[in-house]
């Protein structure tokens, strides 16, 4: 899971053509089969989905849907 995507986190690999899209910023990634993260409430405040911003613990974790709920943001904003 990478949560921390947003649009600073989106980058063109050549200037000249808008093929090749690339994230960037792994920081705050983990795979999502971990059985502790490091870092359990992170992310971008607007563009964090709201499972990781309300994580407690005790619960279970979220999976990489909140990832899909990054990109959605971003659309909707577009």
């Amino acid at each position: 899971m990478h949560r921390d995507i947003k649009p600073d986190n989106i980058m063109f690999r050549n200037k000249d053509s808008l093929e090749g899209i690339a994230i960037v910023d792994f920081g705050l990634s983990e795979f999502e089969n971990a059985q502790e993260f490091l870092f359990t409430k992170c992310g971008t405040p607007g563009y964090a989905a709201p499972e990781v911003v309300n994580f407690k613990e005790g619960l279970p974790f979220y999976s990489s849907k909140c990832d899909l709920f990054s990109v959605g943001v971003i659309f909707h904003i577009l």
